[in-house]
């Protein structure tokens, strides 16, 4: 069952069981004010008829007389719902009644076992009194102690008034559900829109369209709803994306490694199975060996990389600690003296007593790797820059710069600008992608000033 099904149910039961019941408590008392007017009328009517009668009677008048003066005042009335009975004999004695006047269905037997209770506390009683479905109030009251008057009161229009009311406010009150009811379908339908429209845009979100979007229209919780909605799709969307951008380049990452891998591997096998099974001079025995020992060397260098690249991509805690730069230029330039010498560079280091929060051995890697990649784009006897200002690091070489549209690539692992010359220096294009994680890590921000053939300025600015 649709919610909006649900709470039209629920509401238009609530309603008509608050309809009935109000309706039920108004009936009968309603019911009971039509029959307190019929029974005052109908007192009044008695005691005038009583009065009268009482006034007529004259005190000492004998039986006879008093017998036909009491038939003719009942047959002069004409009212077939008095009774009147006389009881003749001795007070003490057991008494004869005598009927006088009674058209009715009660006898006096029947009227003499009621229990009658005064009415107002004076000498008229009366007694409630029901027969098949009709309901009648009986009065009654005792002359000389030897008369007794009923008046049998039928409560039938009262009776029918109340199933006419009740007829009416029925009527009204399905009416007014009926209308409710289409009132609140309407207001229902307008309001659980836009959960309507939540749940259509859930089960395509749910399907991969991780773009959906709904619209907020209003301030409410409703409103409120759709707005955390749509951070929590954004957030799915980014999550998704992310790990999407994450695969792929695992992916890339893992072939290019393949690749990278099998160029040695293949170079490293071939030359070993040429000095298990051919005979050969000893200047290419030896040139073999060294082909050898030099691809083991690439492998190792391209596999402590890709270790390195892997702790740091497990996002554990790092610790920073209050590092003077010229202890990070010291660190850097006595690893580099081996590769700076073969080609006869010289690295200058300017720096002003800078201290920064890092993590000594992981920046030194940094400043190493842009070294390295400095000397292998420069020409012998040329010069490497290390240089702090203020809140940036920045190295400095004057080789042969990085064309304008591969600047934005040279961050990427086992991306290469010249992959023949990084191949014969033994390069494998993760030197600058080791360099990116560690600067994401240091929260540091990387920026490429480079021309070709003027040279390139890699700055790193700490934030």
């Amino acid at each position: 069952m649709k919610l909006r099904t649900k709470i039209l149910w629920i509401s238009s039961m609530a309603l008509l069981a608050a309809s009935l019941l109000a309706g039920v408590l108004i009936l009968n008392f309603t019911g009971k004010s039509l029959k307190n007017e019929a029974v005052i009328r109908a007192y009044q009517n008695f005691y005038e008829t009583v009065n009268g009668l009482e006034q007529g009677l004259i005190q000492n008048m004998d039986s006879d007389t008093r017998t036909v003066y009491l038939e003719y005042f009942f047959k002069s009335k004409k009212d077939n719902y008095l009774i009147c009975f006389l009881n003749v004999g001795d007070r003490e004695a057991a008494r004869e009644i005598r009927q006088i006047y009674n058209h009715t269905f009660l006898s006096a037997e029947e009227l003499l076992q009621m229990n009658f209770k005064s009415y107002e506390n004076n000498d008229i009683t009366y007694v409630d009194y029901s027969r098949g479905n009709g309901k009648y109030v009986i009065f009654r009251m005792n002359l000389q102690d030897e008369i007794d008057v009923y008046q049998i009161v039928s409560m039938a229009e009262v009776q029918n008034n109340v199933r006419r009311l009740a007829g009416y406010m029925l009527s009204i009150i399905f009416a007014v559900a009926g209308i409710t009811m289409f009132v609140l379908f309407i207001i229902l339908r307008h309001v659980l829109q836009p959960l309507q429209e939540l749940n259509e845009t859930t089960k395509r979100l749910a399907k991969g369209n991780y773009g959906e979007r709904v619209v907020v229209r209003s301030k409410d919780e409703i409103g409120q709803l759709e707005e955390s909605f749509n951070k929590m799709a954004e957030a799915v969307e980014t999550s998704t994306r992310n790990l999407e951008e994450s695969e792929r380049r695992k992916t890339l990452f893992m072939g290019n490694l393949t690749h990278e891998l099998k160029t040695p591997m293949t170079a490293i096998s071939g030359y070993a199975q040429t000095l298990l099974s051919a005979k050969i001079s000893r200047e290419n025995q030896e040139a073999a060996l060294l082909y050898i020992y030099e691809e083991c060397g690439r492998l190792e260098r391209l596999s402590k990389k890709m270790m390195k690249l892997l702790e740091l991509d497990q996002d554990e805690a790092l610790v920073f600690a209050d590092t003077p730069v010229s202890r990070l230029f010291e660190a850097a330039a006595k690893s580099c003296e081996v590769i700076l010498k073969d080609k006869q560079m010289t690295l200058e280091c300017i720096e002003q007593g800078e201290h920064f929060f890092m993590d000594l051995d992981l920046m030194a890697d940094v400043l190493i790797n842009l070294i390295d990649n400095g000397v292998k784009a420069s020409d012998y006897g040329g010069k490497i820059i290390l240089r702090a200002y203020d809140d940036c690091i920045e190295v400095q070489d004057f080789g042969q710069g990085i064309p304008d549209e591969e600047q934005e690539k040279v961050m990427e692992p086992f991306y290469m600008v010249d992959k023949s010359r990084s191949r014969k220096s033994g390069g494998a294009g993760l030197g600058l992608a080791l360099t990116a994680m560690i600067a994401k890590r240091h929260n540091i921000s990387i920026r490429i000033d480079s021309k070709e053939g003027e040279g390139t300025r890699i700055i790193l600015q700490f934030v």
